[in-house]
């Protein structure tokens, strides 16, 4: 069994400390426990997270001593860690532990040192701050995650799903973090070196009434043949002003967001129905068969047909 140590400190969010969590609590094979989670803070009691509740945390940070994985799930960017905390993390280094950033925790881990003269990456809005704290550290923002050596740093949010499972593969192969990924309702593999931020086609409402009226017409018309063009017009802007309206509210192109609406749609069809891929192609709005394809494995790694497999193995290919 892998000893996990998560470090949580004041104002943390839920989310980010419920992923590691949830997703490690659950990696159980034949009725037996891969991994013990244990929660630690400096505060060594209660402490209260960005969402207003209290949680009580009995552990200190001696516990990382323990640890085979130390998990930082997220951080505040203008926050030096403990001179102590840098001790650990330093130490657990060297001991070639397993230790882990998951999104703003990248900061983390750069203020202890352990990133000088290697590759990193956080949340994307924060990549230029990074860049500018911490000069010596190659800073990826495109990648959902990445690995090197003994320390693994991840993308934001959604992000840190994807590697807490690639974490679980890693330590005990596919077919368990597959189970879990089915539990966690997410990609059973999704590579580190995929883009972060065009994961989620929901975008929040844009200010601009006229690209929030489009992004709900397109969801509701996907099959139509939407294009740059024709979505510029129905906001009555030029090209380039709507694609560079868009990408600044979003942090995506218009097109790269169609593409992973329409993909995600896909999903549900590939698990529900026994449509062929054609017929599913088709109906999510993709010009052909080869081009859903294409587009499928660039983003999940896989194909249609091995996704249907695996998530659902009643369905025909």
């Amino acid at each position: 069994m892998k000893e996990v140590v998560i470090v949580a400190f004041e104002g943390i969010s839920l989310f980010h400390l419920s992923v590691p969590i949830a997703i490690f609590g659950d990696a159980v094979l034949e009725e037996k426990k891969l991994f013990n989670v244990r929660v630690c803070s400096e505060t060594n009691g209660k402490i209260n997270s960005a969402n207003g509740l209290g949680i009580d945390i009995e552990d200190d940070p001696s516990i990382i001593h323990q640890a085979d994985i130390i998990i930082i799930p997220s951080w505040q960017p203008e926050k030096l860690p403990s001179p102590s905390l840098i001790e650990l993390l330093v130490d657990a280094h060297k001991n070639k532990k397993l230790i882990v950033g998951l999104c703003l925790g990248a900061y983390a881990l750069a203020y202890s040192g352990l990133l000088k003269g290697k590759n990193a990456t956080t949340h994307w809005r924060y990549g230029d701050d990074f860049k500018t704290r911490f000069p010596l550290t190659s800073c990826d923002i495109n990648s959902l995650y990445l690995s090197e050596n003994n320390i693994i740093t991840s993308a934001g949010s959604a992000a840190a799903i994807d590697c807490c499972l690639y974490i679980v593969r890693h330590c005990y192969g596919v077919k368990t973090s597959n189970k879990i990924a089915r539990v966690m309702v997410s990609s059973p593999e999704r590579s580190g070196g995929q883009k972060q931020y065009i994961e989620n086609p929901t975008l929040e409402k844009p200010r601009d009434e006229r690209i929030a009226k489009l992004i709900g017409f397109v969801m509701q018309n996907t099959t139509y043949n939407h294009t740059l063009e024709s979505a510029a017009n129905y906001c009555m802007m030029s090209t380039r002003s709507f694609s560079r309206n868009f990408k600044s509210a979003n942090g995506i192109s218009f097109t790269s967001w169609l593409i992973n609406l329409r993909l995600n749609n896909s999903l549900e069809l590939l698990e529900s129905t026994n449509f062929s891929i054609s017929k599913i192609s088709e109906q999510i709005g993709f010009s052909s068969e080869q081009v859903f394809r294409k587009h499928f494995n660039k983003k999940f790694d896989t194909t249609p047909t091995s996704w249907r497999k695996l998530f659902n193995s009643s369905h025909g290919n």
